[in-house]
C-alpha cells in the first residue's frame, strides 16, 4: 500500500527543468547569496564611479544622490534575477513538498488506523482446531480470525474432504 501511495505522489509532481534546479540548489548556500549581493554592488559602484568621472564636476550632494540612484537602478534588477526570483521558486517548491508530505502522512495515518493484525501466540485445539479467546471461550477459527482482522471466509471443501463426504452418502 505504501509503495502505491508514493508512486502516485511522485507521478503527480511537476517537472522542474534542471537549469531551475541548479539555481535553486545555489539558494541553499548563503555564501552564494552574499557573493551575488556584494559582487553586484561592487561592480555597479565601479561602473558608476567611472561614469561620474566623465561628467562635469557636481556638488557633493548631487554626486551622492546620482550615485545612490544609479546604484539602486543597477543593483535591484541583479538582485531580483539572481536572488529573489530563485528564493521565490525555492519557497514555492518547499511549500509544495510540505503539502505533499502532509497529505502522505494523513494517508498513512488513515491506513494505519484501518490495519488489523493478529499477533502473539494463539491457543488452538489440536483436534477440532477451535481457538481459545482471552476470556477462555473456544471459538471456531473463522469467528476468531474475522473478529481480529479484516479477513472474511468463504466455505468450500478440499478434494480429500469432498471425497469423504461423497463416500458417506
Amino acid at each position: 500500500m505504501f509503495s502505491t501511495i508514493t508512486e502516485r505522489k511522485s507521478s503527480q509532481l511537476p517537472a522542474v527543468p534542471s537549469s531551475q534546479m541548479d539555481g535553486i540548489k545555489l539558494v541553499n548556500k548563503p555564501g552564494y547569496l552574499l557573493l551575488i549581493t556584494a559582487g553586484s554592488i561592487f561592480v555597479s559602484e565601479i561602473l558608476i564611479m567611472t561614469v561620474l568621472r566623465f561628467v562635469t564636476p557636481l556638488s557633493p550632494f548631487i554626486e551622492a544622490l546620482m550615485d545612490a540612484v544609479l546604484l539602486s537602478v543597477t543593483v535591484f534588477p541583479v538582485l531580483y534575477f539572481f536572488v529573489f526570483r530563485l528564493l521565490n521558486r525555492h519557497i514555492a517548491q518547499r511549500r509544495l513538498a510540505e503539502a505533499e508530505k502532509d497529505t502522505l502522512i494523513a494517508e498513512l495515518h488513515t491506513a494505519l488506523e484501518e490495519v488489523k493484525t493478529l499477533r502473539g501466540i494463539i491457543p488452538i485445539c489440536a483436534s477440532c482446531k477451535k481457538i481459545r479467546d482471552d476470556k477462555g471461550f473456544w471459538q471456531q477459527v473463522e469467528v476468531y480470525v474475522s473478529a481480529h482482522s479484516e479477513a472474511m471466509f468463504s466455505h468450500g471443501s478440499c478434494p480429500e474432504c469432498t471425497e469423504k463426504i461423497i463416500r458417506t452418502l
